[in-house]
C-alpha cells in the first residue's frame, strides 16, 4: 500500500509524518509537474491515494490521468467550484473527476454562499465591484446564486464586496468607494483598497487551520490512515471509507466545512474575526 504526494515542502512534511507514524509507505514528488506526478501515482499498481497538486487547476490536470484508474485524490486547498461540480457559476471545463476527488476546504460557492447569509442576517446592502475575468465573472454569478443583498447601480449600498484580483483595474474602483466598508476574497490579498479601511476577506480557513494548506494536508492524511485501519485495501474501498470519515458528499465536497471572515490591517497582516 502506498500514498503519494504533490505538493509543496511544508504539506509534504505533514503528510510524510503522519504516514510515517503508521508504517504507510509514501512516494513524495516533491517539484515534479503535477500532471507527471499524477502519473506516476496512476501507473503504480500499489497507489491507493494521491494527496494534491497544490492548486485548482493542478487538479483538473491530475484527474486526466488519476480518475481512469479510480485513485483517489484528496485536494487540500483547492477552492475552485469546477475541481468536484460542473453546475455552478465558474464552471466551465469542470474538472473530469469521476468520483474520485475529495476537497478538504470550502469550495468558492460555498464562501460566497456564507457571506451572502452573513450579510442578509445584518441587515446591509453591498455595492459589488467585480472584475472583468474569469475569477471576477465568477465570484459575482456566486453571489448571485447565494442570494447577496445587492445595490447594483450603487445607491443605498453600505458594504463593497470585491470580487477581483490585487492588480486587477477593479481594485481602483473598489478603492474610489472608501469609507465603505470592504469585503473581498482570497485573490485580492497585497491590493491597496484605501487607507485606515475596514477591509475583511472570507476565507475557507478556521484560525487552528492555518492558512497555507499543512493542516488540511496532514487531515488529508490521517483520514486515509483512518481509512486503513477500518480495513480498507483497494482503492473503491478507500473511496468509501473517506466518504463517510470525511464526512464529504455526493460529489466530494466536505459537509459543513468552515468560512471565516478575517480582518486584514494595512500591511495584510490578518486576524481572524467570525465564523460565517
Amino acid at each position: 500500500m502506498r500514498v503519494h504526494t504533490a505538493l509543496p515542502e511544508a504539506l509534504t512534511e505533514a503528510v510524510q509524518a503522519v504516514l510515517e507514524a503508521e508504517a504507510v509507505e509514501h512516494v513524495a514528488h516533491r517539484g515534479a509537474q503535477s500532471l507527471r506526478a499524477a502519473e506516476a501515482a496512476a501507473a503504480d499498481p500499489d497507489a491507493l491515494a494521491l494527496i494534491g497538486p497544490y492548486r485548482s487547476a493542478e487538479i483538473a490536470e491530475a484527474v486526466e490521468a488519476t480518475a481512469p484508474v479510480g485513485l483517489p485524490l484528496l485536494a487540500p486547498v483547492a477552492t475552485w467550484a469546477g475541481v468536484t461540480r460542473d453546475d455552478e457559476p465558474g464552471c466551465e471545463d469542470a474538472a473530469r473527476h469521476r468520483g474520485t476527488v475529495l476537497r478538504m476546504v470550502a469550495r468558492d460557492t460555498v464562501v460566497a454562499a456564507r457571506l451572502a447569509r452573513h450579510v442578509r442576517a445584518a441587515g446591509r446592502h453591498a455595492v459589488v465591484v467585480a472584475g472583468d475575468h474569469d475569477y471576477g465573472r465568477q465570484l459575482d454569478g456566486q453571489l448571485r446564486l447565494g442570494g447577496l443583498p445587492r445595490s447594483d447601480d450603487g445607491e443605498g449600498g453600505d458594504l463593497v464586496v470585491l470580487a477581483g484580483l490585487a492588480r486587477g483595474p477593479e481594485v481602483a474602483r473598489a478603492a474610489a468607494l472608501a469609507p465603505l466598508p470592504l469585503v473581498a476574497f482570497d485573490g485580492v490579498q497585497g491590493a491597496d483598497l484605501g487607507a485606515d479601511r475596514d477591509v475583511r476577506l472570507a476565507l475557507p480557513f478556521a484560525p487552528d487551520d492555518g492558512r497555507a494548506g499543512v493542516e488540511q494536508a496532514r487531515h488529508a492524511a490521517e483520514l486515509l490512515v483512518a481509512a486503513l485501519r477500518q480495513g480498507a485495501r483497494d482503492r473503491p474501498s478507500l473511496l468509501g471509507a473517506l466518504r463517510e470519515l470525511g464526512p464529504f458528499d455526493e460529489h466530494g465536497d466536505p459537509v459543513d466545512p468552515p468560512v471565516w471572515l478575517w480582518r486584514a490591517s494595512a500591511d495584510w497582516t490578518l486576524v481572524a474575526h467570525v465564523a460565517i
